[in-house]
């Protein structure tokens, strides 16, 4: 009897967990999208190839 009622405890924290989960990665994705674009993975013409750094230029 004592495993069912840890059982049942234990479901409800995972489920309250998942929720505050979910909603945290909303508010995170929600508040990264900011009014600058973002270039991740575009293509762009390296200028110096000889150099650790690269210049892009679109």
């Amino acid at each position: 009897m004592d495993s069912i009622i840890i059982a049942r405890r234990f479901v409800v924290i995972m489920l309250f967990a998942a929720v505050f989960a979910f909603s945290f990665s909303v508010a995170v994705e929600h508040a990264g999208r900011s009014g600058a674009q973002s270039h991740f993975g575009a293509s762009f013409t390296c200028v110096q190839t000889g150099t650790p750094y690269c210049t892009t230029v679109q």
